[in-house]
């Protein structure tokens, strides 16, 4: 372990984070200028070449270093205030992208991203920085091109990342479902097949949105989703129950089985 590497938990940095957010806080949508420098931000990150400037610090985000004591692996953890945070494990070749869009609003959903990132050295991690009713809503970012997680979601899809982006629903609303696996479009591709397979495995309840469309908790207007079907990505949009969220035991089991499923095929 390197000296200049400080040992956190990532999860409990995280949630931590996250139970600071809340609708009243400050936020505002990065300018055109910006949006472009934080997809030259992501790509360095997740391919950085020689002597090249850190363009997260140029946009104003914090630059560490840490080892996730849960895991030993190393990782850098840029944070953008409102803009959010984006984690990048250093121990193996950026591979997929795990997207929290929703911190404090679809909760635990951080924790869940924590969770996947760490079982799948490789990951690049984003997180909104603002409650989704932040800024009379335009910090929902999943709802929001401007945002600049769209910006940086939009860079990975260009780039073949594959995204997995997390969401929680009220178990009111579909009481007998403790999962939702979609695409944000209306053909399924094999990821989500096997996704959606591996949860059901599991003993959750799970709906696959292209056999069984509600209209609802499909992702159909994630602005993410679109941006990679333009670029030919995978992208997949999954709604977990709170029952499932709530619970220790079965919040991992879910995380467990999505990082199972061979998400990179």
């Amino acid at each position: 372990m390197g000296s200049d590497f400080e040992e956190r938990d990532l999860e409990e940095c995280l949630a931590g984070f996250a139970t600071t957010l809340g609708p009243s806080q400050p936020y505002r949508d990065p300018r055109p200028s910006e949006r472009g420098l934080a997809a030259v931000a992501l790509g360095r990150a997740v391919s950085p070449g020689p002597d090249e400037p850190d363009a997260f610090v140029q946009l104003g985000f914090s630059h560490t270093d840490e080892v996730d004591s849960a895991t030993g692996r190393r990782y850098t953890r840029y944070s953008g205030g409102a803009w959010g945070v984006v984690v990048v494990d250093l121990s193996a070749p950026a591979r997929l992208v795990v997207e929290v869009p929703h911190p404090n609003s679809d909760l635990r959903t951080e924790r869940m991203g924590a969770h996947l990132f760490r079982l799948v050295p490789g990951s690049v991690l984003l997180m909104a920085g603002a409650h989704r009713r932040a800024g009379h809503g335009a910090a929902d970012v999943a709802h929001n091109e401007g945002s600049l997680f769209s910006a940086l979601a939009a860079e990975a899809a260009n780039r073949r990342l594959p995204q997995v982006q997390l969401h929680g629903f009220a178990d009111r609303n579909l009481p007998d479902v403790d999962a939702v696996v979609a695409t944000g479009g209306a053909a399924a591709v094999p990821a989500a097949a096997r996704v959606a397979d591996r949860l059901r495995d599991a003993g959750l309840a799970t709906s696959r949105s292209w056999e069984n469309p509600r209209g609802y908790l499909e992702g159909v207007g994630n602005v993410q989703a679109r941006a990679a079907a333009r670029a030919g990505s995978v992208f997949l949009h999954l709604e977990l129950s709170w029952r499932v969220r709530g619970d220790p035991r079965l919040r991992s089991l879910a995380v467990e089985a999505i990082a199972a499923a061979g998400l990179l095929r």
